[in-house]
């Protein structure tokens, strides 16, 4: 176990060392493409998955899609910051790819003539598109919803905080919910699902989100003010309870999503690339669902403050 942990622990350090790069150094072009390569290895495990369970898939074209449509999202946002205009149509261009991936799917499968399950491929397919990369565009709407900038630029202080503090929150309430578990767990949640999941488990992971995410708005209060700057959004300190716990028990949820995939297929882990931890969704599980969570509720909060 120590041995493991020790991997993990070296995984997460180049985890964070990469992120922070990305976040404050280079390009937003740049960012971007790491974006849609974690896309295209999270779908490729997906699909990996879906073989190990005999279910086949379109495993060029659904990355290749995702892709697309992350790359067309990324240009859709920044626009006006690329120079391209602010033409109403830019917004409804992720809407347009998509549906035309939806279209190209099922054409797809027009000329598969000796695959027996046509229904579960098209299914699959789209499910993986919508798992990863679809629920992956709402990092970029966090970054350039509310300050979009330019393809050389490094990303606004906007999008700093909010995929800042989705990661915090999220992987705090993961690392919580590992320990406290791992010494205190006794009641097992979902044993058919996760065999490791405990209450003790949800509980610890429930409170270090909570935590972190107080902690976090405390870093970005304004004294006085009742209110929290995170870039150029501003929201109620009170929210960072109901937020925390949204997101926690959201995170929580990605988790035992990403668990019941791979004992369907009979696997501990979606892949190995990242020793200790696995591969590319055992480590995006938790923050997939949260990111459209966080956003969803920002949008709202920020109106209502």
């Amino acid at each position: 176990m120590m041995a493991s942990l020790a991997r993990r622990i070296v995984s997460a350090i180049l985890l964070i060392g990469g992120f922070l790069l990305t976040l404050y150094v280079l390009p937003s072009a740049v960012g971007v493409c790491i974006l849609v390569g974690l896309s295209v290895l999270g779908l490729a495990e997906f699909y990996g998955i879906l073989k190990q369970a005999g279910i086949p898939a379109f495993n060029v074209l659904g990355p290749a899609a995702g892709a697309t449509l992350l790359a067309a999202s990324y240009v859709s946002l920044n626009s006006g910051a690329l120079g391209l205009g602010s033409q109403p149509v830019w917004g409804d261009v992720p809407w347009m790819v998509l549906t035309a991936v939806v279209l190209m799917v099922c054409v797809r499968q027009f000329p598969q003539k000796n695959n027996p399950q046509p229904l579960p491929t098209i299914a699959c397919t789209m499910m993986g598109i919508m798992y990863v990369p679809f629920l992956l565009l709402f990092v970029l709407f966090l970054a350039f919803r509310w300050e979009p900038v330019s393809w050389s630029a490094p990303v606004g202080a906007t999008a700093r905080c909010l995929v800042l503090y989705l990661i915090v929150v999220v992987k705090a309430s993961d690392v919580g919910a590992y320990f406290v578990g791992s010494t205190l767990g006794r009641h097992k949640m979902f044993p058919r699902i996760s065999p490791g999941k405990t209450w003790e488990g949800l509980a610890g992971g429930l409170a270090t989100g909570l935590l972190s995410s107080v902690a976090f708005f405390w870093f970005c209060r304004q004294p006085g003010a009742g209110v929290v700057s995170l870039g150029a959004l501003k929201i109620g300190a009170g929210h960072a309870w109901a937020l925390g716990a949204c997101l926690a028990a959201i995170g929580v949820v990605g988790d035992l999503v990403e668990s019941l995939l791979k004992r369907s297929a009979g696997l501990k882990d979606s892949g190995r690339l990242l020793p200790g931890m696995g591969g590319i969704l055992d480590v995006l599980d938790s923050l997939l669902f949260a990111s459209p969570v966080l956003y969803f509720y920002l949008r709202c909060a920020a109106a209502h403050p």
